[in-house]
């Protein structure tokens, strides 16, 4: 009982807020299908996209009144052509959030104690592919219409907000995830400078979503959404510290969920984490703490 009430709890600030149309790249990804299931479960507009073909036409079938199509975010004209499919298809013509969700780890799969000179040419550039490129390209063809949804004239004038997930490790080294590591520190330095660009109301932030345990299936190899096929405990996302306690990835979104429906301007440029997803020894070991911001230009 005492459990259900505190979900209740979480979900009512939900209840008050305006419809949102929501893009999400990567929801064939743990947490980007965690964010569409539950935005479009509260009734948002959403739109996403994987490179799972099989596992976007099951979502499709699931969710039959988003917009769902499979796109490789690697692919800067794919995702130019998908941006404009959206924009001509109705209901996300006004799309106020944009969640930037895909992600692969190739060293949490394939290469769990490799130093980073061990692991090859071809999981290290896939995984700066998807994670930094896949991000820019959203970056390149989503912002300017956020932009030109969100300053009044023709939009809606309310704001509008672009969030990468970052990661602990993309605040923290490791010696076994250099290349997720490399691209988590990409990432928080691109949106933040983003950021610094972008004019009021529209804001863009970097969230490390937390330690959750998962269970992932995908297509292997190097090349697959997340590089994780067997129920484990993340380590700080992708194998870190350790000392979080374990968490599912239900906890998450309910907790997840409504924190990013509430990022606005005053959060522009800042580092940001889901709350209760850390330890205090995880944010100890940070080099860009929770709430680091970007000068104003």
């Amino acid at each position: 009982m005492e459990q259900q009430q505190q979900q209740v709890t979480q979900e009512q600030p939900q209840q008050h807020q305006p419809k949102r149309s929501i893009v999400i790249s990567g929801v064939t990804t743990e947490f980007g299908r965690a964010l569409f299931k539950y935005y479009y479960g509260h009734g948002h507009r959403v739109a996403g996209c994987g490179r799972n073909h099989n596992e976007i036409i099951t979502l499709q079938f699931e969710y039959p009144e988003a917009e769902l199509s499979v796109v490789d975010v690697t692919n800067d004209q794919a995702v130019a052509q998908w941006a404009t499919y959206l924009k001509s298809s109705g209901g996300m013509d006004t799309m106020d959030l944009i969640i930037a969700a895909s992600e692969i780890s190739p060293e949490t799969k394939n290469h769990h104690d490799t130093p980073p000179w061990e692991v090859p040419v071809t999981d290290f550039d896939a995984t700066i592919d998807v994670n930094v490129k896949g991000v820019s390209n959203m970056v390149r063809h989503f912002i300017p219409r956020l932009i030109r949804n969100n300053l009044g004239e023709g939009g809606g004038g309310g704001g509008g907000a672009f969030v990468a997930m970052s990661s602990g490790l993309g605040r923290s080294p490791h010696p076994h995830r250099a290349a997720y590591c490399a691209s988590k520190f990409a990432i928080e330095g691109l949106i933040k400078s983003v950021a610094m660009s972008l004019p009021d109301p529209v804001c863009a932030v970097p969230l490390a979503p937390g330690v959750v345990e998962t269970t992932t299936t995908t297509t292997g190899g190097a090349g697959g959404e997340v590089m994780v096929h067997q129920k484990q405990q993340h380590y700080n996302d992708h194998g870190n510290h350790g000392g979080s306690k374990k968490k599912d990835i239900h906890q998450w979104v309910n907790v997840a969920g409504p924190m990013i429906l509430q990022i606005n301007r005053k959060h522009n440029g800042k580092s940001m984490s889901v709350r209760g997803f850390y330890s205090a020894r995880d944010r100890q070991s940070w080099i860009i703490q929770d709430g680091t911001g970007v000068a104003e230009l």
